[in-house]
């Protein structure tokens, strides 16, 4: 028979923890009742059963939803929510007889430490597709000139948006073939992983002129300040849970600086680049891309979801941060012409690779797979950590993707910029025979998973380039009057790597800065001009603005170059 928790025998304790795990008033003071039931001025949770030195406790409906807990010995431990500023409140609810033992003080510790590690928000953050009867909106640039670009940027945290900014404010410095236009406003397609995929989203968003905005809004501030980034043992109970952020950290951070309630069918406007960003689907172990094919094959909404969860997704990485989660809407599919399409996008002109094989079976699998109710996103890092495993996937789809059907009918001279800012070679670690430190080994050994692959997949792409080009002429000659004008098309390939830099100097300065989301301003200026003075030192590029007739080597353009390394 249950005992009875009488009044006399209960003691309240207010206990203040780290992490904002301590507010409201005293919650003594808002007792009520007497037995089975108590409750606090902002919540309550109600005492179900005491029995064999266990407490089972059901915890009051929340945003979380409503969870029973149970406890080994006479305690309870309740969250408690206060809005409209969340805070957390700590009750220990303990019999008075057991105050004296000599354990307790270690059984309340160890509640405390428990209490504190709430498990992440891990919610799906996607809505159910709704029925489309018209045309699907595409991405539908300004009509310009007959020049494109295709640009790649890596992941790398702070580092990498950095590096990429320098870049695209190179391409903004340099002019194109119509007047009034830099080679920033030809830019046609935008791919980014992590804080690759930070950059490339506000690009997309904000264009050309909004460059100036993203140093100011990301560059210069602290991503980090609103984070969990301590080696806390609160925290590192939370990564065991599944995450030490999750959607209330990051997501919330971008919205607010950067994105400021942007949905992904927002970039579905004149002048803007096709945006292409990925995450790590784990059940697949594979990139989920986040366009309407993906979000056809999940039957989910693609035009309103939040363009700060596909950034946060993109940049996840495991531990640090939890899944972004989507839920699988198969089940209430509409018998919808979007959705049919999703298996037909493929080309048959090119053999499949097995990494692109199993891309083509993840696809499928959101449909056929009973258990895959839930995807869980994390850094799209983990399969594509420069963005080019992803083009190539769009690219193996058919022509004239990854561009847009305008861009490509119209496009002249197509230059791709893969900007990699993933991997630093070198360090002191080799100077003598000792072993290396556990921060070193863990840097080192995570640059060298990502190397090789992130290689592989550029040199692909370089492969693939030849044959995609002849899909891209086959198909604006069978639309074009014009047979001659169809076929003038060139194609070439750039890639801008930290790793290509051979002065020590410059080379110890790259591996000082890790993958993080904040940089002092000092470096962030350093990396910038550093990815403008890269992209104009490459061959390819410089033949590639010969073709176009700028004077690469004119003194306007050296000194346009000099003035913009001194404003950075």
């Amino acid at each position: 028979m249950a005992q009875r928790f009488r009044p006399a025998h209960v003691r309240f304790e207010r206990v203040a923890l780290r992490n904002r795990c301590a507010g409201g008033d005293g919650p003594a003071r808002h007792v009520a009742g007497a037995r089975k039931k108590i409750f606090c001025a902002v919540d309550h949770a109600r005492l179900l059963q005491l029995k064999d030195r266990k407490v089972r406790v059901a915890l009051c409906q929340s945003s979380a939803g409503r969870a029973v807990a149970t406890f080994p010995t006479p305690m309870m431990i309740a969250f408690l929510s206060r809005r409209p500023n969340p805070r957390r409140l700590l009750l220990l609810v303990t019999p008075r007889r057991l105050k004296r033992r000599p354990r307790f003080g270690a059984l309340l510790a160890l509640a405390c430490f428990l209490a504190a590690c709430a498990a992440p928000d891990t919610r799906p953050t996607n809505a159910p597709l709704e029925l489309v009867t018209g045309a699907i909106p595409t991405t539908s640039p300004a009509r310009g000139g007959d020049v494109a670009i295709v640009l790649a940027l890596s992941g790398g945290g702070a580092r990498s948006a950095a590096f990429g900014y320098g870049v695209l404010a190179s391409l903004a410095r340099e002019p194109s073939t119509v007047a009034g236009r830099s080679l920033a406003d030809d830019v046609a397609v935008a791919a980014g992983v992590s804080g690759g995929a930070m950059l490339a989203s506000y690009f997309a968003l904000y264009g050309p002129a909004g460059l100036p905005g993203f140093r100011r809004d990301f560059l210069a501030r602290n991503a980090e300040a609103s984070l969990r980034t301590s080696l806390s043992p609160a925290n590192l109970l939370r990564g065991y849970r599944g995450g030490v952020n999750d959607r209330n950290g990051l997501p919330r951070w971008l919205d607010a600086n950067l994105y400021h309630g942007a949905t992904l069918g927002m970039l579905d406007r004149p002048g803007r680049p096709k945006l292409v960003i990925h995450a790590t689907d784990l059940y697949n172990r594979a990139p989920f891309i986040f366009d309407r094919a993906s979000f056809a094959a999940i039957c989910s909404n693609f035009n309103d979801y939040p363009l700060a969860y596909a950034v946060a997704a993109s940049a996840a990485v495991p531990v640090a941060f939890a899944p972004i989660t989507l839920r699988n809407y198969r089940s209430k599919c509409p018998p919808d012409v979007e959705v049919a399409k999703v298996a037909a996008v493929r080309s048959e002109n090119h053999p499949a690779t097995l990494v692109e094989q199993q891309y083509r079976e993840s696809l499928d699998r959101y449909r056929s797979a009973d258990d895959l109710n839930f995807l869980k996103l994390y850094d799209g890092g983990l399969v594509d950590g420069i963005g080019t495993s992803t083009l190539l996937h769009l690219v193996n789809r058919g022509a004239p993707e990854p561009l847009p059907a305008e861009t490509a009918s119209r496009v002249r001279h197509l230059l791709f910029v893969v900007v990699d800012a993933s991997t630093r070679l070198g360090g002191s670690l080799s100077e003598t025979p000792d072993s290396p430190s556990g921060k070193e080994a863990i840097v080192a050994a995570t640059d060298a998973l990502m190397n090789v692959p992130n290689l592989q997949s550029f040199d692909e792409l370089r492969r693939r380039l030849p044959s995609w080009r002849q899909e891209v002429v086959r198909w604006r000659c069978q639309k074009a009057g014009d047979r001659a004008s169809c076929r003038d098309l060139d194609v070439s390939i750039v890639r801008v790597a930290l790793a290509d830099v051979q002065e020590p100097a410059t080379a110890r300065r790259i591996l000082a800065l890790h993958n993080t989301l904040a940089l002092k301003p000092q470096d962030a200026a350093f990396l910038s001009d550093l990815g403008g003075r890269l992209l104009v030192q490459q061959p390819a590029y410089r033949r590639f603005l010969e073709r176009l007739g700028s004077r690469l080597n004119s003194p306007s353009h050296e000194a346009r170059e000099r003035a913009a390394g001194q404003s950075l």
